[in-house]
């Protein structure tokens, strides 16, 4: 693999820990020129060697620094491509970030806002309350009195994770064999990843993320979004209103207040369907540490770097393949997971139908109040590793969201169960769906979408038409097996043009032997005698492939 020269040190950095860690064949796959065959792979110590996949690789991505560090955490949301047992570790990324000088903190702030700070904060708490991955986050008060927090840029972080996401796409690249032996598209992860940090970088992004969910909530008074102090807020400084309140991982001390946690359960529950169905746009970290509770009628979000999106289209889909779950459609599920490209005609589809079928059945006499929807999407993402099916990226923020909103709900209540869900699912969906507004709206665009159609297909068909008069029709088939049919298509092309060849060099040369001239000059003798030997040779060839084409059958 080539390496840009000015990226060279990063490179014999990246090696080393790979190295360190035991992930030679890493190395050994990328070949990377100017530097691999200079480091010795060297045997990891005892410490590492008994050091779980995972943990080495939770280890890797700590010492690569921050964007390694990020494309840890992303990766600890795919439950679809990698075992649990690597995503626990994974996920201890969000706790494991070294805090940066506050010196330099304040000396971005000061760049960033271009006005003393003494003139916008009353207050600053120099002691960084969080370190996350790519900026840290500080207390404050403003002149005008309100408490606030500060999220501040890491120094240089920008350049680095450039940096680091070109190396990534030559790696990416170098690993071609990945897609094939696991189903795992590296540069496709690469190019989400780049998408997904490169909006964090900018905190414009999270800024406008939070005015959204304001928005969203304005008339309710359940969810309460901070406000964003937009006039203080750069590409890397963000100010927001400081939340007080209780983490909703903090039970005990719920408790203690008296609050009631089974209706903030509810309430949790309540404003995650109220963005998937009324808006498809939802909060896709609503882990305990991202939601506040104010009080038991009123909970709070923070953090807005990582959204999700799902259009109405997805979610019909979705509530289509629960239908037919419900009914045990088997035929109807693949037929639909085809529809989203999950699965495709290379898929083993007659495992995939009985390994469905297994399950429906395991889950369908299961009493409702028992069954664990965290349980039913990890058995949806083994099957996606098992069979290799890819899912889009929104399926698995949304899965992933659903998976922890479950499990924070069952902690605040344990009597909570999937009816709960159930009916808070069906309420937003079929009220949404049936809500006149929205059926006119959706009624509007059928319509707008028909008389486009009707004024586009006899455009379309008057096209194809003219093709095909000028015979110019080309046509372009993706996703079936046809390699093992031009396969044979070529072997049978080569079997017959050595025919042809060999009874052209027979006829020939019987020819010239039955000519009455053959006897009138020897050169014309020693043609004849050529044509029976090149034919001889052509014959041997001919039969050696008829019996390599029988045996590669087999």
């Amino acid at each position: 693999m080539k390496v840009s020269y000015r990226h060279l040190k990063r490179y014999k950095e990246i090696v080393h820990i790979l190295l360190k860690y035991g992930f030679s064949i890493i190395v050994e796959k990328l070949n990377i020129e100017g530097v691999a065959y200079k480091i010795p792979i060297t045997n990891p110590p005892a410490e590492i060697k008994n050091m779980t996949t995972g943990e080495r690789l939770r280890k890797t991505f700590e010492e690569l620094g921050p964007t390694y560090v990020k494309l840890g955490q992303i990766l600890s949301t795919r439950k679809d491509l990698l075992d649990q047992s690597i995503i626990s570790e994974l996920i201890k990324l969000r706790d494991n970030v070294e805090v940066f000088d506050t010196e330099i903190a304040m000396s971005i702030l000061k760049e960033e806002l271009s006005i003393p700070i003494d003139k916008i904060f009353e207050e600053f708490n120099e002691t960084p309350i969080a370190a996350a991955s790519l900026g840290q986050v500080y207390e404050a008060k403003l002149i005008s009195g309100e408490n606030v927090i500060v999220k501040i840029q890491r120094p240089n972080v920008e350049q680095l994770i450039k940096s680091d996401i070109e190396i990534l796409k030559s790696i990416a690249s170098a690993l071609t064999d990945i897609k094939k032996d696991l189903n795992i598209d590296a540069q496709g992860i690469v190019e989400d990843f780049e998408t997904q940090i490169l909006r964090e970088l900018d905190y414009n992004f999270e800024a406008i993320n939070a005015v959204k969910f304001q928005n969203m909530f304005s008339n309710t008074n359940e969810v309460y979004i901070p406000k964003v102090f937009m006039d203080y807020t750069t590409q890397k400084v963000l100010v927001l209103e400081k939340i007080v309140g209780v983490k909703l991982s903090d039970v005990n001390k719920m408790k203690k207040l008296g609050w009631d946690t089974e209706k903030i359960s509810e309430i949790g529950i309540r404003s995650l369907f109220k963005q998937i169905f009324e808006y498809g746009f939802f909060h896709a970290d609503p882990h305990p540490g991202n939601i506040f509770v104010i009080n038991e009628n009123c909970i709070a979000y923070i953090d807005f770097g990582m959204i999700g999106i799902i259009d109405k289209k997805m979610l019909n889909t979705l509530n289509s393949i629960t239908l037919a779950a419900v009914d045990r459609n088997i035929d109807r599920i693949i037929y639909l997971l085809m529809e989203l490209d999950v699965i495709s005609y290379e898929t083993n589809l007659t495992g995939l139908r009985q390994d469905l079928l297994y399950l429906m059945h395991y889950y369908y006499d299961v009493p409702i109040d028992k069954l664990n929807l965290g349980d039913i999407l990890n058995e949806v993402f083994r099957f996606c590793r098992t069979y290799k099916a890819a899912l889009p990226p929104q399926l698995v923020l949304l899965g992933k969201a659903l998976i922890t909103l479950e499990g924070t709900a069952r902690e605040l209540n344990p009597n909570f169960s999937i009816t709960v869900a159930g009916k808070s699912f069906m309420k937003y969906y079929y009220l949404n769906r049936l809500n006149p507004e929205n059926l006119i709206k959706e009624s509007k665009q059928s319509a707008q979408e028909a008389i486009a159609d009707i004024r586009i297909i006899p455009r379309q068909v008057k096209s194809i038409l003219r093709n095909i008069e000028k015979n110019n029709i080309k046509i372009h088939i993706e996703d079936v097996k046809f390699s093992k049919l031009e396969k044979i298509i070529t072997d049978l092309a080569t079997q017959l043009s050595l025919s042809l060849v060999l009874a052209a060099l027979l006829v020939g040369s019987s020819l010239i032997i039955a000519s009455p001239n053959v006897n009138s000059s020897w050169w014309v003798k020693v043609l004849a005698f050529s044509g029976f030997v090149v034919s001889f040779l052509v014959g041997i060839l001919l039969v050696v492939k008829i019996i390599r084409s029988q045996y590669i059958k087999k």
